[in-house]
C-alpha cells in the first residue's frame, strides 16, 4: 500500500510531542529514529480518517438496536474521536522513548513485580503498558505463566527499532496472548510470532473490540480468548 503523504496535522501532532517532552521544533532538528516514528503516526492518522469515514453511520433507532461495530456517532465526531486517540497514543510513546519518561514507566512495573511472591503470574498490558511490560521483562528474567498483551504497537516495525533489546519471547514467560482489533489504530499490524521467537510460545487472535474507538481495554478484557487463557491458569472463580 503506497505511503500516505504527511499532512500539517502530522506535523503539528510531532510538534506537541517533542514541546511534551522538554524541547521545541525550533530547538532541535528530527533524528533519523524520529522520523521513523513519526511514519507510524502518519500511517495511524491515515487509518483514523479512512475509518472514519467508512464506518457507516446508524440508522435513528432504539440505542441497544445500534449495529455494536458502528461508532454512534456522525462522521465528523468519529474523525474527532480517532484523531484525538492518534495524538493521545503518539504522546505517550514518544515521551516514553524520546521524553526520558521511559525509566520511570519501567521503574513502575518493576517494584510491582517485585511485590509479587508465589503463585503462577500473569502479566496483562494493553497499548504503551505492553512495550513497558515486554521492556522490563526482557530486562529482568521472571517466571511469567502468561503474558497477555492487547491493543499493543509491539508489531509495528517502528516500534520495534526502538526497543533496547532485539523482538524476542522474554526469558522466563511460558505463554504468549496477543489480541488486537483490525480497526485499532495503535495495533496498525496484529501477528508477534514472525518476529517475537520462539514461534510456538506466541499465539495472535483478532477480537471484536466494540468500544468507542475500538481500543478500550475494558472491550479487550470482555473477550473470551483473551479471557480463556487467563482463567484456565486460575480457575473459573465467581464471575
Amino acid at each position: 500500500m503506497a505511503q500516505p503523504p504527511a499532512d500539517l496535522g502530522d506535523v503539528a501532532s510531532l510538534d506537541e510531542a517533542r514541546q511534551e517532552a522538554g524541547g521545541t521544533a525550533r530547538e532541535r532538528r528530527a533524528r533519523p529514529d524520529e522520523d521513523a516514528l513519526a511514519d507510524w503516526l502518519r500511517d495511524m492518522t491515515y487509518l483514523a480518517d479512512t475509518l472514519a469515514q467508512t464506518e457507516a453511520a446508524p440508522e435513528p433507532g432504539p440505542a441497544d438496536a445500534l449495529p455494536l461495530e458502528v461508532v454512534p456517532l456522525p462522521r465528523p465526531g468519529r474523525t474527532a474521536l480517532f484523531r484525538a486517540l492518534v495524538q493521545h497514543a503518539f504522546k505517550d510513546v514518544y515521551a516514553y522513548f524520546f521524553g526520558g519518561a521511559g525509566p520511570a514507566m519501567r521503574a513502575v512495573m518493576q517494584e510491582a513485580l517485585d511485590g509479587l511472591d508465589g503463585g503462577p503470574l500473569v502479566v496483562v498490558g494493553h497499548s504503551l503498558g505492553t512495550v513497558i511490560a515486554y521492556e522490563v521483562l526482557r530486562e529482568r528474567k521472571r517466571d511469567v505463566a502468561l503474558l497477555v498483551t492487547v491493543g499493543s504497537p509491539l508489531a509495528i516495525t517502528e516500534i520495534q527499532g526502538r526497543l533496547a533489546r532485539p523482538p524476542a519471547v522474554p526469558d522466563g514467560v511460558a505463554a504468549w496472548r496477543n489480541a488486537s482489533d483490525l480497526r485499532d489504530l495503535v495495533a496498525l499490524d496484529h501477528t508477534l510470532r514472525p518476529e517475537y521467537a520462539p514461534e510456538d510460545r506466541v499465539t495472535d487472535v483478532l477480537v471484536t473490540n466494540d468500544s468507542r474507538n475500538h481500543h478500550s481495554i475494558d472491550a479487550y478484557l470482555s473477550q473470551h480468548p483473551v479471557r480463556e487463557p487467563v482463567l484456565r491458569i486460575f480457575g473459573d472463580g465467581p464471575g
